[in-house]
This record gives C-alpha cells, sequence and structure tokens, in this order.
C-alpha cells in the first residue's frame, strides 16, 4: 500500500521503462488500447481540461516550456507534462510552473493503485495517467502536453485536444518510427485530428509534404532580429520578443508556441506574451549554470540538436571550448560528432549511469585526431573539465538528456 513518497516511487519504478532500455517497441504490435482502460479505471481525467498536444524531433520540450509560460503569464491554471526529466521525476508534471509536490504525487499514485497492478501498464503510461488525474484534481484550465515517442502510438495521443503543434521533424528513433522522413513525418502527424487546429515549425520537404498531406498545419511566420550573447530578438507573427536565451533556433520554438497558443483559443494579449518569454527557463536547453568558467549543459541527443547547438555556440564571444560528452549507445553519435568537435579544444567522453549509454572507448574512435580523454562518470568528466578549463573559457555538456541531467544534479547538489 502506497502512504508516503518513496513508496510511491518504488512501486512506479516497478513498471518497465522503456526509456532507460533498448527498447523492442514496434508500431506493427502496439497500440493504445491499456492506456484507454487505465484512463477509463479513473473515470477519464484527460477530459476534465483543454489541452495542447506537441510532437517532434527536436524543440518540443521548448516549445511545450513557451506555450505553458504564455499561458500562465495570461492568467490561466496551468499544466505541464513533459519528459524524460533531467534531475527530478516531478519535473516532468508541473502545476501553475511548479514541480508536482510529493504528496499531491503520492495521492496519485495511491488512487491508481488498484488499476495500476491489474493493467500493468510501462513507466511512461503510469505517468501520463498520474498527470492527467493531477491535472483534473487542481482544476487545470490548459495542459500543455509533450509526447514522449513519435506521436500516433504515443500514450500521450489518447487526448482531444484544442491545438496541435508539430515542431522540427529529423531523423531520429529510426528504428521504431521508420528510416525515412516521410515515415517519421507520418508518426509524428499521428497526432493530428480533424477539426482540431495546428500548426508547425519549419520542416524539410519531405515531413512538410506529409504533414500539409495528413492535416495541413499553419506555419508561423518568424524572423531573427539579432542575438547578442544570451538575448534572442526576433519577430513572430509581426510582432516583436526577446528570449533570454543562446540560440536562434529558439525563435522557431517560440513562434510555434506562440501560433499553438493563439490557435487553441486562449486569450492572451501581447505584453503577457513578452512577460512569459522574459522569465521563461528552458531546462537542459543550451542552460548556462555557471561562470568562469562559462559551464553550459544542453541534452542534444540527436543530429539535429547537436547542429543547433554547435549554431548557438558560435554565438558566443570567441572562447577556447572544453567539450564533455555522452551518448546512448543506440544514438547516432558519430553524427553528432562530426557537428560538435571542430569546435573543441579538449572532448572528454564519458557516460551516464544508464544501461543504455555508449561505452567511452567507442566515443574514443570518433575523436578524429582531436586531444580527447575518457571519465568514467558524469562527476569524474566535470572534475577533468574543470582542471583543463581556464576562466575565460567555456564547458559545454551535452550528448544525452541523462549525461546532461547526472551534470545539473551534481551541480545542485554541490549548491
Amino acid at each position: 500500500m502506497i502512504r508516503r513518497y518513496p513508496d510511491a516511487l518504488r512501486f512506479l519504478n516497478t513498471f518497465t521503462d522503456y526509456e532507460r532500455m533498448a527498447s523492442t517497441y514496434s508500431p506493427a504490435d502496439y497500440n493504445l488500447d491499456r492506456m484507454r482502460r487505465l484512463l477509463c479505471d479513473l473515470d477519464n481525467p484527460e477530459r476534465a481540461f483543454l489541452s495542447l498536444h506537441i510532437a517532434g524531433t527536436k524543440g518540443k520540450g521548448s516549445t511545450a516550456h513557451l506555450a505553458e509560460a504564455i499561458l500562465r503569464e495570461s492568467g490561466y491554471r496551468t499544466g505541464l507534462y513533459t519528459s524524460p526529466h533531467l534531475v527530478d521525476m516531478r519535473e516532468r508534471i508541473r502545476l501553475d510552473g511548479d514541480l508536482v509536490s510529493e504528496a499531491d504525487f503520492t495521492r496519485a499514485m495511491a488512487f491508481m493503485e488498484p488499476a495500476l497492478r491489474r493493467l500493468r501498464p510501462t513507466y511512461f503510461e503510469t505517468m501520463t495517467a498520474a498527470a492527467f488525474l493531477l491535472f483534473a484534481w487542481k482544476k487545470v484550465e490548459y495542459a500543455v502536453v509533450e509526447v514522449g515517442l513519435g506521436g500516433r502510438l504515443d500514450a500521450t495521443n489518447v487526448i482531444l485536444p484544442a491545438a496541435c503543434a508539430i515542431t522540427t521533424i529529423d531523423y531520429d528513433h529510426i528504428d521504431k518510427l521508420g528510416k525515412t522522413l516521410d515515415a517519421i513525418a507520418g508518426e509524428k502527424a499521428g497526432i493530428l485530428k480533424p477539426g482540431v487546429p495546428s500548426v508547425s515549425s519549419p520542416q524539410p520537404p519531405a515531413a512538410r509534404r506529409v504533414l500539409r498531406a495528413r492535416g495541413n498545419p499553419a506555419f508561423p511566420r518568424f524572423r531573427v532580429l539579432s542575438h547578442r550573447g544570451f538575448v534572442l530578438k526576433f519577430t513572430a507573427e509581426g510582432r516583436s520578443f526577446e528570449l533570454p536565451v543562446l540560440g536562434k533556433h529558439q525563435a522557431a520554438n517560440a513562434a510555434t508556441a506562440l501560433a499553438l497558443v493563439e490557435r487553441s483559443g486562449a486569450r492572451v494579449d501581447p505584453g503577457a506574451v513578452q512577460r512569459a518569454f522574459r522569465k521563461v527557463r528552458l531546462p537542459g536547453r543550451v542552460e548556462p549554470v555557471g561562470q568562469r568558467p562559462l559551464l553550459i549543459v544542453d541534452a542534444a541527443h540527436n543530429p539535429v540538436s547537436a547542429r543547433a547547438l554547435a549554431s548557438a555556440l558560435r554565438d558566443l564571444p570567441r572562447r577556447r571550448l572544453v567539450l564533455v560528452f555522452g551518448a546512448s549507445a543506440d544514438k547516432d553519435y558519430g553524427t553528432m560528432l562530426k557537428t560538435l568537435l571542430p569546435q573543441a579544444a579538449l572532448v572528454i567522453f564519458t557516460k551516464a549511469s544508464n544501461p543504455r549509454a555508449a561505452a567511452t572507448s567507442d566515443l574514443l574512435k570518433h575523436a578524429k585526431g582531436r586531444p580527447a580523454v575518457a571519465a568514467r562518470s558524469v562527476p569524474r568528466a566535470l572534475a577533468l573539465a574543470r582542471k583543463a578549463a581556464r576562466p575565460e573559457d567555456a564547458i559545454v555538456v551535452t550528448g544525452s538528456f541523462y549525461v546532461a541531467g547526472e551534470a545539473l544534479g551534481l551541480l545542485q547538489r554541490h549548491e
């Protein structure tokens, strides 16, 4: 019986967590029936609030955070569901911008316990159901829901949203979603529904064709005005805004978030949007977490994310760069490193405490003559990076959500 938060965590961790293992997921033999049965047992909490649904390869997490910030600044009671988490599991479920409390999460798990024991859903399905239940209990008006994987068969795709968004589509999870952009875009487009307004970030031609055929989403207009340091100035739908971020790619995410909120029927004004953008924090997205040396943590975990990170780093004032890199073994880390290595004076390869992590010996094969060393853990890699970096240098930790999360967790403990 679940009585305390540790009990809830122990019970949650008994469910299969495909995020932390090499999944055998196959679209051919997977469906949403179990998720629908679970929600039916809980009296369908997902029907108690309006929702915004976001899928994509790159930028869906940032877009979700930005959309929620706009809604909250506009006076709505909000929920936000994202994955994976970086440090604390409760990051996945936010209420009015705050992590769900341990007490509320424990209450939700205790309430769901009989249905969970009978149906044995996955870890992600359990978290999704808990989020919907908590959003209903807390009388959330708008919930922003990020897809976990793909879209068509994702556990979140049981909602009937007020509006949908597809962020940039690129090659990732090809063993699960397909080996072509057409196939991947088809899985992402599975969240689009008849009569539901939809928007899209800029897309490669192949993905754009699929989205136009499946849902004909609107493509919001935006333009980067300037980017100096951690201040991005841009226009979206003809209005000027600022974001406290590094990386021009965030202009597309902000424009997509704004268009998504506006097409959902929510009432917002430009002042609220500007306030939301100025206050927003995008955890693990080219996030500065230390100075002298500048320390940046980014959860880039696929080639398109690595390209965005490399572009963002070129906007930094000229600095010597120490790169701390670790990746999952099933990711295309070779292509990621081809993108990132040219900017690095030194590479420290490492691995997260995760069974999917690539061995540092395999990563070292991609150093291509660049000065490189291996560290057995993320804490050890950070310690080596600090010794190697001068105060005027930059340290960038990237390669996976798990490496980024362990680095952030270590920094938080030290603080």
